[in-house]
């Protein structure tokens, strides 16, 4: 007789929604019912495989697991340890072990897998292919990158000799292998794989195809790596013509492209060159990106730092007083955030010296000292008229009236009409 798996008695169903925890009704029953049927009765196993694949399908793998187990035990029991028809049991038991990260145990039901199939169709049989790239994959998920080699190199092997050496078959071996060897930090023989794998897909595919931007993106990142910028342009050039024109001009990936490129230029002291790639990336993201994010402000501060390099400062001007005026803006927002929370507490003492830091990041021209008038070209002007109300408030708070009054004055001349200090919400 069998006996039920502790935690699996019927009438616990565990999950939330009414039709699956039916389901798992259902599923455990058949697995209680089978205590009454022979061992080698086939309905026996299908229950358990039945439920298990409920369980790993909800992601509850130590159920699953338990199951996984008893149903292979119910298959050795009839059939033998080395019987290919084990063999999806021990697979089912090896995927569960896998998602949980235990990949130790994973690799041993793998590698017991392929040894049965070895056994039935000896070593280069093209039927082993799944099982060699299983054992990789575990392998490789637990880090252990030559034992990952070995059975991907095996793989392409068979492949090579069933296929031939160029057929796309070996592909995803041949770019999986490549990028185990940048894991491994082989440069040259990932490169040598990337090549071949190139070599492999410019037979089938056309010379602008997509399909070979990962493989072409790998060597540029291998050339950079390797200190090759000759190298590493040229891919980077054939990237960039690939992507525009499968993507566009416009695309941000062209631009990125763009970005990269111009980086190695300017490493190179090309700063003719580099000053021109990044105009062109720059007026792409400038239709992308937002005008003040800090992604765009770094492309603005790069190519300044080019512009300066060519003794262009008229051209680097701008850019430069864009990135700062931008910046000064987050940090006065930032500044004035954190004064407000003290404020919310009644920690006046510590929001007065930020709105003050405020201030005086806003005032550099002079306008609350009166030392000029405001014109169109204060582009600040709203967030200093803001900031200087919110410090009014906090003044008139301390009991500070007379500073409180002279700034008000002050905010009356340059906005034309008092401060209007917006209310602040209480905590709680």
């Amino acid at each position: 007789m069998l006996l039920v798996l502790p935690g699996f008695a019927l009438g616990q169903p565990s999950d939330k929604s009414p039709a699956v925890a039916a389901k798992e009704k259902a599923l455990l029953a058949a697995v209680n019912a089978s205590v009454e049927w022979r061992p080698s009765d086939p309905r026996v196993a299908r229950s358990y495989q039945d439920l298990a694949d409920f369980y790993a399908s909800q992601g509850r793998y130590v159920e699953a697991e338990k199951l996984y187990s008893k149903r292979l035990e119910l298959a050795e029991d009839s059939l033998g340890r080395a019987n290919p028809e084990l063999i999806p049991a021990v697979n089912d038991l090896a995927r569960v072990n896998f998602a949980q990260m235990k990949f130790a145990r994973a690799e041993e039901l793998y590698e017991r897998s392929l040894r049965i199939m070895e056994r039935e169709y000896g070593d280069n049989d093209s039927k082993l292919i799944p099982f060699v790239e299983a054992v990789a994959q575990a392998y490789e998920s637990d880090s252990r990158f030559p034992e990952a080699e070995k059975y991907l190199r095996r793989a392409v092997a068979i492949r090579e000799r069933v296929a031939g050496t160029d057929n796309v078959a070996t592909l995803p071996d041949l770019l999986r292998l490549a990028r185990l060897n940048v894991l491994r930090q082989n440069g040259p023989a990932a490169v040598n794989l990337y090549q071949r794998a190139l070599a492999i897909q410019q037979k089938t595919l056309s010379p602008n195809s997509a399909e070979l931007l990962p493989a072409l993106d790998a060597l540029v990142n291998l050339s950079l790596d390797q200190k090759r910028p000759q190298d590493a342009e040229a891919l980077l050039r054939q990237t960039l013509a690939i992507r525009e024109g499968s993507l566009g001009p416009m695309h941000p990936d062209v631009a990125a492209n763009l970005d990269r490129l111009g980086a190695l230029l300017a490493d190179q002291k090309r700063y003719a060159d580099a000053a021109h790639t990044y105009e062109r990336a720059l007026f792409i993201w400038m239709k992308s990106l937002a005008p003040d994010s800090g992604e765009l402000l770094d492309k603005y501060a790069r190519l300044a730092q080019v512009y300066a390099a060519l003794n262009r400062p008229v051209d680097a001007e701008p850019l430069v007083l864009q990135v700062l005026t931008a910046r000064e803006k987050q940090t006065v927002a930032s500044l004035n955030t954190l004064a407000g929370i003290y404020m919310l507490k009644d920690n006046l003492s510590e929001a007065e010296p930020l709105y003050r830091l405020s201030l005086s990041i806003l005032d550099k021209r002079g306008l609350l000292t009166a030392k000029r008038s405001p014109t169109s070209a204060d582009r600040d002007l709203d967030l200093l008229t803001e900031t200087a109300s919110q410090y009014v408030e906090l003044l008139k708070k301390m009991r500070r009236r007379p500073e409180a009054a002279k700034l008000e004055a002050r905010i009356r001349q340059l906005t034309g009409k008092p401060s209007q200090p917006q209310p602040k919400k209480r905590a709680g």
